[in-house]
């Protein structure tokens, strides 16, 4: 079972293949698909229009608070699962120097646990690297260590005066 979290306005393409997942489980994808007209699904309109309703108050019910004001105004499941793509799919296609950019501006945040922004970072590198920017492990964990906040300066000066490179695993511990 696919547990969504609420969608925000960010990392809408994990949110999308959630929620389609979840869509497909409940056998109610195909109203985000086409109108009952246009339809190529052997239900009944009665049918239908239950699956489509419910398929919208899914969708609005895994939306942030505000977003579900904005696609609220919005009838079909259709409209706002096409509306989503239209407003959020494209922010995700960054392009290849947005990536690398939002890479090195990355700061650590010293009020936030270390864990969570590493994952950030890699992440990011994942993505370069699914766009054929190759960010390697040797490169990734100099990077961490280079990023790293202020407070982290003695494990900072430890890192650098090592003289075997450690791999990503390692550094995490």
């Amino acid at each position: 079972m696919v547990k969504l979290q609420s969608f925000g306005g960010s990392e809408y393409n994990a949110w999308r293949r959630k929620t389609q997942f979840g869509l497909k489980s409940n056998i109610i994808f195909y109203t985000v698909l086409s109108t009952f007209s246009d339809t190529t699904e052997d239900v009944s309109e009665s049918q239908w229009l239950s699956d489509e309703d419910y398929c919208r108050d899914y969708l609005l019910n895994y939306l942030s608070d505000r977003l579900v004001e904005t696609y609220s105004k919005f009838k079909t499941a259709k409209e706002i699962w096409d509306n989503l793509n239209a407003q959020f799919r494209k922010e995700e296609e960054l392009s290849k120097s947005h990536l690398v950019g939002k890479f090195l501006d990355f700061k650590f945040r010293e009020d936030m646990e270390i864990t969570p922004q590493v994952t950030d970072l890699e992440n990011m590198r994942s993505k370069m690297n699914n766009e054929n920017i190759g960010v390697t492990d040797i490169f990734l964990v100099s990077a961490i260590i280079y990023k790293l906040p202020a407070v982290w300066n003695s494990f900072k000066t430890e890192m650098y005066r090592k003289k075997e490179q450690m791999g990503l695993d390692e550094l995490k511990r």
